[in-house]
């Protein structure tokens, strides 16, 4: 992700996720540790990378790097699940 992508992103704003690690995903794990993940909304679709955490309550916290995940931090996504699939708001 470039800097540029990471500035399109709205912040707090919910994004789908449609792809962790190259397929879809299917449970909250799938998003700890290093991951890349492509989210879609309202800005279209983003490619995010980093390390996720996971917290209490059924949430993990992806802490998203530039550089396809070695470099600065950028921003920190919340995920979670429901009826809709899998969410992230950054």
């Amino acid at each position: 992700m470039t800097s540029t992508e990471a500035a399109t992103i709205v912040s707090g704003v919910p994004y789908g996720i449609t792809v962790v690690g190259g397929r879809a995903p299917t449970a909250l794990t799938d998003f700890v540790g290093p991951v890349s993940i492509e989210v879609r909304g309202a800005t279209g679709s983003h490619e995010v990378h980093g390390t996720g955490v996971a917290h209490d309550g059924g949430v993990v916290r992806l802490y998203q790097k530039d550089h396809a995940g070695t470099g600065k931090d950028v921003r920190v996504w919340s995920i979670s699940s429901g009826a809709d699939g899998f969410v992230a708001v950054g």
